[in-house]
């Protein structure tokens, strides 16, 4: 059977078709000879610029001003109300009571009006012609979101769990396509062997994720065309904020963190902030258990009025005893003589499976105005990844519908990378012309080493499981995959965003430089050195006009490119794979509301995609071609005072165009076609219920197919989540500060596949339901 499994492992598409069959083959097919993306967006820390005439400069003192008496702590100092007599809160609109908000900082409430991920300044989302969502996180707190996965389930357009709801690393698409993730702008590293040395990024650790939809290599480089997701960490703060959180529920789950930010000195020239979180819990399935460790220092200097330092830093690591990622179709999406298997069956090999994942980064984000009409800004950082598992892996269903064969993996890659982005900005007016011109360099450098081995062991019957099998050591197992990369990135780009009257017209272009260095010394690739060498002109245009009462209709057309690794049968180097899309859209936000409302039709063309040679199979040419087509609506804000909510709908048709493999006309593989969601929250504020919040949300999943051909189908379900919440001052003036809140997710505890990926031998469950209860305590 070794030998057997290792003939299906020769050679382009016929290898490529096997590799998909896991979420390490994922990796493979993009082979470490892409160069990654060096991203930045701007710290942020000084006032927005906003798009004017040139003005006499104002002097400006040359420290940052004294901050004055405290009223925001004040007024929290002074008892609470009482049931009988409760001040009406104002709407929660984003940023009020800490100033104006910024594309970087904290956003009050589930809406936010500026965002910098689209256009690298901070722009307002009603004015950026492209579809943007903003997961805050009030949002990620009020639904118990406890990692990147969670907190989009609420977001058009994503489609989650595409390897299952257990893997160990965050997956989803974006229309489509697989998504390209950002922390503050910088491109994240991965080892393109295996991918699975990704970073996890921690959700208490951010102030947002933001999802940038449609090709976007015009001011970040290479990128998939269906879009990019954006992290941005939290940052010191000028006003003293802190809180402690306690969390504990299902499958033995026990949680604390902790947030601590303020001015270190009495000017507040020195700003700090320290984010940490500890957790021990069990999984759904049995025998697993997970223990996290993190910390996130960073501390600010503002020397002047005009001038911003920013340290940003964290560590993170996970270690994790058992893993599970995919359950056979014949034992859960079409079972067979004996039915099903539960959520909590472990197909493994308890206390020899497990994985650690260690990550750590630091970096700065500077900023310098000159004047009212120039600043520049840079952003570094350093990140490190490193990951080592040892796991079993099912490998389909024998005929008995009961015996489970199985392989063991061993899985270790690190990947470290040296992220750079220096950006210009500079406002200023010709005629009646007001220009806010961005031009900007950004660098990587990424360094990453893959080893993969695998062998057959002992089958398991999945109804009586029977532990304790042979299973060999690493050193015992060939290699199949052993690779040292290095790849390097440089962009330059220019944008310009005009404005005359409510017209705002957004022009982008970029030129990339990607070459990498891949040295393989196992089967896979065959064992030498590969070079490769690309470059590319990307860009976008966007239209858009914003009316008096808030309605601003848009346009865009936009481009992208990925580097695509391999050669042809006759040694050539393939080119990267490009895209372009069109999109047109609505956003609304009425005047005095904290509501708004956007609504999309797109259509994205990829080509240059990797299809069978038909002369030999084994081997790929670039001839597929890959179209999406859609419909996306969203909603998020206040209804009323009380009342917030965040919906969404979107209808997809991802369609292959092109391909040899007889595919050409089928649907996209884990793309569902139609999601909806809507998740809603009302907390009273007066009467005898004030300070209670019910919360309350419905998430339904459209069909999706597991393989190219789409004998695989993969029924549609709907999900319902609910959360109560309550603070506690108003229960007890003395209790000011403190507040508890319950979250369950898949009430119902629905039993559901999410994906399997090429075929019914792998197939990933979805996530069992799902209790936390939160006890946070909040002081100034």
């Amino acid at each position: 059977m070794m030998s057997t499994k290792l003939g299906r492992f020769v050679g382009g598409t016929a290898l490529r078709a096997l590799l998909r069959s896991t979420a390490l083959g994922a990796g493979l097919v993009g082979l470490g000879l892409q160069a990654g993306t060096a991203l930045a967006q701007s710290s942020r820390d000084l006032p927005a610029v906003t798009v004017d005439a040139p003005k006499p400069q104002a002097a400006r003192s040359s420290k940052p001003p004294r901050r004055a008496s405290r009223p925001v702590t004040a007024a929290r100092r002074t008892a609470a109300p009482s049931r009988q007599q409760v001040a009406e809160p104002p709407v929660r609109a984003a940023g009020l009571g800490r100033g104006a908000e910024r594309a970087d900082g904290p956003v009050t409430g589930y809406l936010a009006n500026q965002s910098a991920t689209g256009t690298k300044t901070d722009t307002p989302i009603l004015s950026t012609p492209q579809s943007i969502s903003v997961v805050t996180q009030d949002q990620i707190q009020a639904q118990g979101a406890q990692n990147v996965v969670e907190a989009l389930r609420y977001t058009p357009g994503v489609t989650l769990d595409t390897y299952g709801a257990t893997t160990f690393f965050d997956s989803f698409k974006l229309r489509g396509f697989d998504v390209p993730r950002y922390l503050d702008g910088l491109r994240l590293p991965v080892d393109p062997g295996t991918q699975f040395a990704f970073p996890r990024i921690e959700t208490y650790g951010l102030e947002r994720i933001e999802v940038l939809r449609g090709p976007s290599s015009g001011l970040y480089g290479q990128t998939d065309p269906g879009g990019l997701l954006n992290m941005v960490s939290k940052r010191p703060t000028a006003y003293s904020q802190h809180e402690i959180i306690g969390s504990f529920g299902s499958f033995e789950r026990f949680q604390g963190a902790f947030d601590s930010s303020g001015p270190i000195d009495r000017n507040g020239e020195f700003l700090y902030r320290i984010v940490g979180l500890g957790r021990s819990t069990d999984g759904q399935q049995d025998f697993v258990h997970e223990d996290k460790a993190y910390i996130a220092p960073s501390l600010t200097w503002r020397p002047t009025a005009d001038t911003s330092l920013t340290i940003l830093s964290h560590y993170s690591h996970i270690r994790n005893d058992g893993w599970q990622q995919y359950v056979p179709g014949g034992l859960s999406l079409r079972p067979g003589a004996f039915g099903r298997v539960p959520y909590s069956r472990y197909l493994g090999e308890p206390g020899r499976d497990g994985y650690t994942l260690d990550q750590f980064s630091v970096g700065y984000a500077f900023e310098h105005r000159f004047d009212n009409n120039l600043q520049f800004r840079s952003n570094l950082r350093y990140f490190d990844v490193s990951q080592d598992l040892a796991g079993v892996r099912a490998e389909g269903l024998l005929a008995d519908d009961r015996t489970v064969p199985r392989s063991y993996n061993y899985v270790k890659s690190s990947a470290k990378n040296l992220a750079l982005d220096n950006q210009i900005q500079a406002d200023f007016a010709t005629g009646p012309l007001l220009h806010k011109v961005l031009a900007g360099f950004d660098y990587q450098r990424q360094d990453s080493n893959s080893d993969y081995r695998f062998t057959m062991i002992g089958s398991i019957d999945a109804f009586a499981p029977a532990y304790g099998g042979f299973v060999p050591p690493a050193a015992s197992v060939a290699p199949f995959i052993a690779t040292t990369a290095t790849s390097e990135q440089a962009g330059l780009y220019l944008q310009d965003q005009v404005k005359y009257d409510g017209w705002t017209l957004t022009l982008t272009g970029r030129q990339d430089w990607a070459n990498a260095r891949t040295v393989s010394t196992a089967l896979f690739p065959a064992a030498g050195t590969y070079l490769q060498n690309d470059k590319a002109t990307t860009g976008r245009v966007g239209l858009n006009y914003l009316f008096d009462f808030g309605l601003s209709p848009y346009v865009n057309y936009s481009s992208s490119f990925v580097p695509t690794s391999g050669t042809d049968q006759f040694g050539n180097t393939f080119k990267p794979t490009t895209g372009e899309g069109g999109e047109i859209g609505v956003k609304f936000k009425p005047l005095g509301s904290n509501l708004m409302l956007t609504a999309a039709v797109f259509e994205i063309n990829q080509k240059n995609v990797l299809t069978p040679d038909p002369t030999n199979i084994i081997f790929s040419v670039q001839t597929g071609g890959v179209r999406v087509r859609g419909f996306e609506f969203e909603a998020r804000g206040n209804v009323t005072r009380e009342l917030e909510i965040v919906g969404g709908y979107n209808k997809y048709d991802p369609r292959v165009t092109s391909s040899n493999s007889g595919t050409a006309g089928n649907y996209l593989l884990n793309t569902a076609l139609e999601q909806a969601s809507l998740w809603a929250k009302y907390t009273w504020y007066n009467g005898p219920v004030a300070g209670l919040g019910i919360g309350g949300g419905v998430r339904y999943v459209g069909k999706s197919y597991g393989d190219a051909a789409n004998t695989v189908l993969i029924p549609s379900y709907a999900l319902f989540d609910a959360s109560i919440s309550y603070d506690l001052q108003y229960l007890r003036p003395d209790l000011k500060g403190w507040s508890m809140q319950v979250n369950a997710t898949n009430l119902g505890n629905r039993y559901y596949v999410s994906s399997c990926v090429t075929s019914l031998t792998y197939c990933g469950l979805g996530a069992a339901r799902t209790v936390i209860g939160t006890l946070k305590y909040a002081w100034n």
